[in-house]
């Protein structure tokens, strides 16, 4: 993006026609220019959902660029302004954010106390299980279920038995079913720490495949937790290498490349495709 397109769709993100700031919001999907932190921040607050939920989505893939002046507003913030900076601030999947997290399980908005105990499971937190233990006794369903899915997400014994403590004193069927499905994802990812296997949170290939058209950067970031946990399946890392390969990234291409054929060694098929690929960038 140009100097003159991009203040031109900085600009945009004013408007006073929604149809405008929708489409220059959507048109900095996976910028990393820090000019557009702050004008994406005010974005969170605008009077559209949608808008304002895109502008936290592309903030928080900016990932390490953006969580410092993230959390400096997010801290300011007070009531509904807050939520979708949350959101931005867990999307950053940084740790920094731990702490603005714990504080904010008291948070005086249910919203930004959901998405903050949320976090910090999927931060893998353990030194904060009693912050995410307290949101138990939330007021509020929806911040209690989320603490039942962060401790899901630690994965621990003492985080296995509170989730059974909490089943045992809810009434709510649906609330227990959550309760279920919590403990197996636990019982699940503890068989694979045990078995030094590498634990990521995956979606589907055919969702990432759909968000390429909408969110390119989200959805390279995606296809890397394939790559991380070093899964079988070959499409994550053939759809990294063209995607690398188009943004001119030789380096990532062979990392992905190199780790393709380390995973399907056994697999004289799947590897054919990695090792060829990788003779012909030497």
């Amino acid at each position: 993006m140009s100097n003159l397109n991009f203040n031109d769709t900085i600009n945009d993100l004013s408007n006073e026609d929604v149809s405008i700031r929708k489409e220059a919001v959507e048109s900095l999907v996976g910028i990393t220019d820090e000019e557009a932190i702050e004008p994406l921040i005010k974005a969170t607050t605008d009077d559209n959902a949608q808008i304002r939920f895109k502008a936290a989505e592309i903030l928080g893939s900016m990932g390490e660029v953006a969580v410092d002046k993230l959390i400096d507003e997010f801290e300011n913030a007070e009531g509904k302004d807050k939520r979708f900076l949350a959101f931005a601030l867990k999307e950053t999947e940084n740790k920094k954010v731990i702490d603005s997290f714990v504080k904010s399980t008291e948070d005086e908005d249910f919203g930004v106390r959901k998405v903050a105990v949320r976090a910090l499971g999927e931060l893998q937190a353990e030194d904060e299980l009693d912050f995410i233990a307290k949101c138990l006794d939330d007021e509020d369903w929806g911040v209690r279920l989320a603490a039942i899915q962060a401790l899901g997400d630690l994965a621990t014994e003492e985080s296995i038995n509170l989730i059974k403590d909490a089943r045992k004193a809810e009434k709510d069927k649906d609330f227990k079913k959550s309760c279920n499905k919590a403990i197996k994802k636990a019982q699940k990812r503890q068989k694979a720490k045990a078995a030094g296997e590498s634990v990521a949170k995956v979606i589907p290939i055919s969702t990432i495949k759909e968000m390429e058209k909408t969110n390119l950067q989200k959805a390279i970031k995606e296809y890397e937790r394939y790559v991380e946990s070093k899964q079988d399946k070959d499409a994550p890392y053939k759809r990294l290498c063209i995607l690398y390969r188009k943004a001119n990234d030789y380096d990532n291409e062979v990392r992905v490349i190199e780790t393709a054929i380390e995973v399907f060694s056994d697999n004289d098929k799947k590897l054919e495709y990695f090792t060829k690929r990788l003779a012909k960038l030497k």
